[in-house]
């Protein structure tokens, strides 16, 4: 079989990059098909704050008959670089046929591209940095992706393996119901805290969107300081992502704990519109944007992006609080589940908070990494 390897470079080719998962998932009932209005957003230099300092490269390749059967996006992201100490660049947005040859030819590109900046290794999927979604679904195919989570065919982790990847860290997501009956455990820790009158939790004001933006911003940066692969989001970052969850958002999932006034821990859910997205198939305009606001006050899970507690504070009970405003919420606002996703496998610390309040991990994601010298230097055309 002929494959043929290049660069995205015009609006034609991009719309085929950016439409290749329908091909990939038309038999994978529990695929929910991205925006494709945000997918041309997010690879759009002048509309994704991530491009104000990382660099990105974008490749597809196709058979003899120029259909696209893979694609990949190629990432240099310096200030992760510097920030641990380490010459990587990442591939995301990652899709190919159940074809190794199309698969390795992928990574010769993105290998070739991130020799120029001297990486020595690859690191992956990430789409573009740790804070976007990230890891391949190896556990929990039977469930549909929530809001901003991957998923992917079962056969991509056995054409990693065999394209020289290893596992560098697992993603855990854990699950509960709004039935969930909560351990004594929880409840003596909620108990406990409550009665302290130097810590308040109040919910999100959007009429102050710009300071609620760098409070919650100043919380997650000093919160994930020390969790592998961080890297810290910037202002623009920050904004640019509240700007867009504030359409869909409700208040009373977002929480912000302060412990004598000062910021000190938060909880960031929002409603998973992925549950209406599958009928919009990609498309809001002209008549999906109709059905997402008819269809959106049906919405019945939640994800939890994050719930984080900067380090001086974190001995005093503050997640239990969080975790009590949003279940409270899921009870009074309709919502049926909630998921907490992702976790690193090595962030014990949360781990042990959410399996000891009960919670079931439902989904594992994996990220990679392989050596760039194991795909070679240059991009090979035409036949493998």
């Amino acid at each position: 079989m002929k494959f043929y390897t290049f660069e995205i470079k015009n609006g034609y080719d991009l719309k085929r990059f950016i439409k290749m998962p329908w091909r990939i998932y038309r038999d994978y009932p529990k695929w929910i098909p991205p925006l494709i209005g945000e997918m041309h957003r997010k690879l759009n230099p002048e509309k994704n704050p991530f491009f104000e300092y990382g660099q990105v490269k974008l490749f597809g390749v196709c058979n003899g008959e120029s259909e696209m059967v893979g694609r990949i996006a190629v990432i240099y992201n310096p200030v992760h670089c510097e920030i641990h100490q380490e010459s990587v660049g990442f591939f995301g947005l990652f899709e190919s046929i159940n074809s190794l040859e199309v698969s390795h030819e992928l990574f010769r590109a993105a290998s070739n591209y991130l020799s120029g900046f001297k990486c020595t290794h690859m690191v992956g999927p990430v789409n573009f940095s740790t804070n976007d979604e990230s890891g391949l679904l190896i556990d929990g195919y039977d469930e549909s992706p929530t809001l901003m989570s991957n998923y992917s065919p079962p056969y991509y982790t056995q054409l990693l393996s065999a394209c020289g990847f290893n596992k560098v860290m697992d993603l855990l997501s854990y699950d509960g119901e709004s039935s969930h009956v909560f351990p004594q455990k929880y409840l003596n820790v909620f108990n406990k805290v409550s009665e302290k009158n130097d810590i308040n939790v109040r919910p999100f004001n959007r009429n102050q969107f710009l300071q609620e933006i760098a409070t919650i911003r100043g919380i997650y940066n000093g919160s994930f300081i020390d969790v592998w692969g961080f890297v810290p989001l910037s202002s623009s970052e920050a904004e640019a992502m509240g700007k867009n969850f504030i359409s869909f958002s409700d208040d009373e999932l977002v929480w912000i704990a302060e412990f004598k006034n000062k910021p000190a821990g938060l909880i960031l859910a929002l409603p998973d519109v992925n549950e209406i997205l599958k009928d919009i198939n990609g498309r809001l305009f002209p008549l999906g944007i109709f059905k997402f606001l008819l269809l959106r006050r049906h919405i019945r899970g939640v994800r939890v992006i994050v719930l984080c507690v900067l380090p001086m504070f974190r001995s005093i009970g503050i997640e239990a609080l969080l975790i009590h405003k949003v279940r409270h919420r899921i009870l009074t606002g309709g919502y049926q589940r909630a998921e907490f996703s992702v976790i690193n496998e090595n962030n014990i610390r949360m781990r042990n908070i959410l399996e000891n309040f009960g919670f079931k991990q439902v989904k594992r994601y994996r990220i990679y990494r392989a050596p760039i010298a194991e795909f070679g230097n240059t991009i090979t055309r035409g036949t493998i």
